[in-house]
C-alpha cells in the first residue's frame, strides 16, 4: 500500500514539473488554455442552463399548479348526487392534501356592450382557500362571498372592469330535446380580481357554488364534480387514478398533465437534452487535451528516458501524463463551477439590468405564467456536471498516456 501511494505521489510531483515546464512551448501553452476555456465554458453554460430550468420547474409548481387543481373528478352524468361523500373518499388517499366541489361551464362575460368568453368556475369559498393559492393572489378586493364574482386582472383591464362594478354572465341552457334555449342570466357584483400571469388572468371567473346552484335548481349536495390539491403534483397521473378507482361514483379521472403537462414535459425535455449536449462540448473540449499531451509526450522523450533508466515504471509514466491532462481540466472544470455558480445565482437580476438597458422583455407575463427568468442552483446537478467533466477530461488522457508507458528506452535516449 505505502508502495502504491509513492507512486503516485512520484507520479503526481513530476506531472507538475512537466506540466508547468510545457507553457514553455508557447502551442502547447495555447492548446492547454484552449481546452481549459472550453471546458470551464461548458460546465458554466450547463450549470446556467439547468438552473434556469430548475426554475422554471418551481416557478411551474408554486404559481401555475398553486392555482389548478392537480386532480379532477368530474361526474359523468354531469351531476354528483353528494359531493361531501366523494370527497370523503378521496380524502382517504395518502397523497390527499386537501379538496372541494365545483361547477364548471362556459360562459359569456358581459359589460355594457362589452363581451368576452369565459369558464365560469362555482367553488366553496372556504374550500377552495385550501384547494388552491388563487384567494391569496387578490390584488384588489377580497375574496368570494355567497353572490360576487372575482376574475382575472388581465380580463378586467380588457373589458374596463373595475372593483364594486355589475357585470352579467350569460349561460347556456339546454333543454330537453338536447337544443339550445335562452341562455340564463346572472348579475353579480365584482367582489376581488386577482392576477396569476398568463391566460389564467383572461379567461377564468369565479362564483360561489351556491350561486350555480339556485340557478340551476340543484341541491347543496350537488356538484359537478370534485377537484383535489396533493402532496406531490408531479404524482398526480398515478394518484388520480389509484383515487378513482375508489370511488362509487361514475366519474372522469382528470389530472393535470392533460392540459398544461407540455410545460412540464418541454422543461425534462430541455434538461434531458443539455445533458446529452454537456457531453458533447466536454468531448470537444477534450480532444484538445489529447493534442496537448502527444505533444508533451514528444518533447519529454530524453527526459521520459532518464527517467526509465534511473527505475520509473510504465505505470508511473501513465499516471504522470494522466494527472497532466486532469490537471488542465480540473482548472477548467473549477473555473466552470465558479462562474455557472456566480452567474445562475444572480440570473434574474442580471437580466432585469439587461432588460432595462435594451428596453425588451425577455417573458411576456400576459403568455406565460411569470415574466422573469427564473434560477435555481440544486448542488447534486452541479456535482453531477463537474465529475462528468473530470470523467469525459479523464477519458481524454488515456490514449496519450498509454502511448508515452509503451515507449522503449533506447529508442527515447536516441530520438
Amino acid at each position: 500500500m505505502k508502495n502504491y501511494q509513492s507512486n503516485w505521489v512520484l507520479a503526481f510531483t513530476f506531472a507538475k514539473r512537466f506540466y508547468n515546464a510545457s507553457f514553455e512551448n508557447r502551442y502547447i501553452r495555447f492548446i492547454n488554455r484552449a481546452s481549459r476555456v472550453g471546458i470551464a465554458l461548458g460546465v458554466a453554460a450547463l450549470i446556467i442552463g439547468l438552473s434556469i430550468m430548475n426554475g422554471f420547474e418551481r416557478e411551474l409548481k408554486n404559481t401555475l399548479l398553486s392555482v389548478i387543481p392537480d386532480a379532477e373528478f368530474e361526474a359523468v352524468s354531469g351531476k354528483l348526487d353528494n359531493w361531501q361523500d366523494t370527497l370523503d373518499r378521496a380524502s382517504q388517499h395518502a397523497q390527499f392534501k386537501a379538496g372541494g366541489p365545483y361547477i364548471k361551464v362556459n360562459a359569456m362575460l358581459q359589460k355594457q356592450q362589452r363581451l368576452d368568453a369565459v369558464v365560469l368556475h362555482a367553488v366553496d369559498p372556504e374550500l377552495e382557500q385550501q384547494v388552491s393559492k388563487l384567494p391569496q393572489m387578490i390584488v384588489t378586493g377580497q375574496w368570494l362571498t355567497s353572490d360576487g364574482v372575482v376574475l382575472g386582472k388581465g380580463l378586467a383591464e380588457r373589458l374596463g372592469i373595475s372593483l364594486n362594478d355589475n357585470i352579467e354572465l350569460l349561460i347556456p341552457s339546454i333543454n330537453e330535446q338536447g337544443g339550445f334555449s335562452a341562455p340564463q342570466y346572472l348579475r353579480l357584483n365584482v367582489e376581488g380580481i386577482y392576477q396569476v400571469g398568463g391566460q389564467l388572468d383572461y379567461g377564468q371567473v369565479y362564483v360561489s357554488l351556491s350561486t350555480l346552484q339556485n340557478l340551476f335548481g340543484w341541491e347543496p349536495q350537488h356538484a359537478e364534480g370534485v377537484k383535489v390539491a396533493l402532496v406531490d403534483p408531479f404524482q398526480a397521473r398515478v394518484v388520480a387514478n389509484e383515487i378513482g378507482s375508489k370511488l362509487f361514483d361514475y366519474v372522469y379521472v382528470l389530472d393535470w398533465f392533460r392540459a398544461n403537462g407540455h410545460v412540464y414535459n418541454d422543461i425534462v425535455l430541455v434538461k434531458d437534452i443539455m445533458y446529452l449536449v454537456m457531453v458533447l462540448v466536454m468531448a470537444v473540449a477534450c480532444f484538445n487535451i489529447v493534442s496537448s499531451l502527444t505533444m508533451a509526450v514528444q518533447e519529454k522523450y530524453s527526459d521520459i528516458g532518464i527517467l526509465k533508466t534511473m527505475g520509473l515504471t510504465d505505470v508511473v509514466v501513465i499516471r504522470i501524463f494522466t494527472l497532466m491532462g486532469l490537471l488542465t481540466a480540473g482548472k477548467g472544470v473549477l473555473w466552470g463551477v465558479l462562474f455557472g455558480v456566480v452567474i445562475a445565482a444572480y440570473l434574474p437580476e442580471i437580466f432585469s439590468v439587461v432588460e432595462y438597458l435594451f428596453g425588451f422583455s425577455a417573458l411576456d407575463g400576459d403568455v406565460y405564467f411569470i415574466n422573469y427568468i427564473p434560477s435555481e442552483i440544486m448542488i447534486n446537478q452541479v456535482l453531477i456536471v463537474a465529475l462528468t467533466a473530470i470523467v469525459v477530461a479523464y477519458l481524454a488522457t488515456i490514449y496519450p498516456s498509454k502511448q508515452a508507458g509503451k515507449l522503449q528506452t533506447i529508442e527515447l535516449l536516441q530520438s
